[in-house]
């Protein structure tokens, strides 16, 4: 969109503005939950590396 058409349409503009914004909103909350995730499971796989006994209990 050039600066003249921008100007013509200002709030067709600003609704592009506010759909981006919460799309990058969106996206930053995914990738956030993404990494939550991957931290978790790292740990209960090093849990599971340094605990694992024939009963379960983490002692051999």
């Amino acid at each position: 969109m050039t600066a003249q058409q921008s100007k013509q349409y200002p709030a067709t503009n600003e609704e592009r503005k506010k759909r981006e914004a919460e799309a990058l909103r969106a996206n930053l909350a995914r990738r956030k939950q993404q990494q939550r995730s991957r931290k978790t499971v790292d740990q209960n796989t090093k849990e599971d590396e340094q605990g694992s006994g024939s009963d379960g209990s983490g002692k051999d």
